[in-house]
């Protein structure tokens, strides 16, 4: 396969114009890859951490010390969450104390969305890396016959480099979605675990407040 290609510059060369957007894919690929890798690692961390310590505050009623957490985390999906039902219950108007819980749930599904981001990417990566790679192999092979054609004769010489033009551009379309699949598949698993830890951590800290927020400010009588 390689030949006297055997570097992988070599090779992009010799794949022809249709390389250029297989490269542009695969290094948005590798850098979305690498972003959802930290920002999930650093995610998980940061959620049980937060989890400890809110629910030790809201344990014993310090309602000042966990929104001042709440601000210093702030970005952190239940840091958000548990923001939003403090200021709701200490709101002034009685129709958003009542209906707090409809606006925590309303906020963790658009935070749910945005812990999705860039992975469209890897998904659009994956649908797309196959047919331009097809189209290479097209293009390589219409520069076999022409050159074919223009030089009157058949023969494994005269069309061997348009068809090796083809293989190549079609391996790397396929390589480039393969990775992109597989990532995109795995991130999708892990993001789905953050949404149920994300949820059950919310459900808790709603337990808690629902039990004893008479202390808060703005709900007493």
């Amino acid at each position: 396969m390689f030949g006297e290609h055997s570097s992988i510059l070599d090779m992009i060369k010799h794949g022809g114009m249709t390389m250029v957007p297989l490269v542009i894919c695969s290094l948005i690929g590798w850098a979305v890859i690498f972003e959802r890798i930290w920002r999930f690692r650093k995610l998980g961390r940061e959620l049980r951490e937060f989890h400890l310590t809110a629910m030790n505050g809201l344990l014993r009623e310090e309602w000042d010390e966990v929104k001042k957490l709440c601000v210093e985390n702030g970005g952190l999906p239940t840091a958000e969450l548990l923001k939003t039902a403090l200021d709701r219950l200490g709101a002034k108007d009685e129709r958003l104390r009542t209906t707090w819980l409809d606006a925590v749930e309303r906020r963790r599904q658009i935070l749910n969305q945005e812990l999705r981001k860039n992975l469209w990417m890897l998904g659009t990566i994956a649908s797309a890396s196959p047919f331009i790679g097809l189209a290479g192999t097209v293009v390589g092979i219409l520069q076999a016959f022409g050159e074919m054609a223009r030089k009157g004769a058949g023969g494994f010489t005269v069309v061997a480099a348009g068809i090796s033009e083809a293989l190549v551009a079609t391996a790397a379309g396929i390589i480039v979605a393969v990775v992109a699949v597989v990532a995109f598949n795995a991130f999708q698993t892990r993001w789905s675990s953050f949404v149920l830890l994300i949820k059950i951590q919310t459900e808790e800290f709603a337990e808690i407040l629902a039990s004893g927020t008479s202390d808060l400010p703005g709900t007493k009588a």
